[in-house]
Order: structure tokens, then sequence, then C-alpha cells
């Protein structure tokens, strides 16, 4: 093993073991149609997910959602209940994601340059096929109307 490599290890072990813990926040938003709004980020894996963001110190999980909508979707939202709290390890991430049931009551939906590459209102029987890691187990706790807790990454 030469110099680089043992280097990189090094690098990835340390990262692993002082990697930063995130909260996150997303939301399963209906409108009156009863349709779900998904949005299709312009970097990672560029599948498609549930609206939300990161979490700024000094807000609840609840009011940092109502600004990412505001803020990613330019929809104004009702939260109606909590989904769950799921935990993604994936890319060595440790993010804790808060999921709420919302609906939207105001603004319009808009796309953000630069973050948003896609955003589309579905039926949830009829989903795009290429949905986040996860989101088939947020979308299960969701329609039972139970709360869920876990892993999805």
């Amino acid at each position: 093993m030469n110099w680089r490599d043992a280097a990189l290890r090094v690098l990835i072990l340390w990262w692993r073991l002082t990697r930063p813990c995130t909260i996150g926040v997303r939301g399963v938003v209906l409108n009156d149609a009863g349709e779900m709004l998904l949005v299709r980020h312009s970097y990672g894996d560029r599948r498609w997910f549930l609206p939300g963001g990161g979490h700024h110190g000094g807000e609840s999980p609840s009011e940092t959602l109502v600004r990412e909508m505001r803020e990613e979707t330019g929809l104004d939202v009702a939260i109606t209940g909590l989904v769950g709290v799921y935990f993604y390890t994936g890319q060595y991430k440790r993010d804790h994601i808060y999921i709420f049931a919302c609906k939207a009551v105001g603004g319009g939906v808009r796309l953000v340059e630069g973050e948003i590459e896609d955003i589309g209102w579905f039926p949830p029987d009829a989903l795009p096929d290429d949905l986040m890691l996860g989101m088939d187990r947020i979308l299960d706790d969701w329609r039972r109307g139970e709360t869920g807790y876990g892993r999805i990454g």
C-alpha cells in the first residue's frame, strides 16, 4: 500500500467516526385533488422524493418544514400529522429525517432554479417508478396512518 492509499483510508475512517448528524424534514403534501407533490433535485441520484430540506438552529422540525416548503416549492402548507422519524446512513451520512403529512393551503408550485430539476403532482396510487431509497417504507407508514421510525437506508 502506498502513502496515498493509506492517507485515503485514514480520511475515510476519520469521516465515519466524526461525520455530523444532520436533521432534515420532508412532507407528504396533498392537494385538493388528493395528488401528492414530489420533487426531483438537480443533484445526487435525481430520483423523485418528498419535498423538504435541512433544519436551521432555533427552529422546530415543523417550522423547518413550513419554511422549506415555501422556499423549495412556493407552497404554503398546513401540517396534519407526523408520518415518522427515520434514520438514513447511506453515502456515509447520519441523517435524522422527520416526515410530516401536509395539505397544500396556498401559494403556487414553482421550480427553484439550481436546486429542483422537476416538480409534479401525482396520484398516490400512480407514483413514478424512480423513487428515492426508503420511499416505499415511508409511504407504507403514511398509508397505514401509523407513526413510523427506523432506518431507511
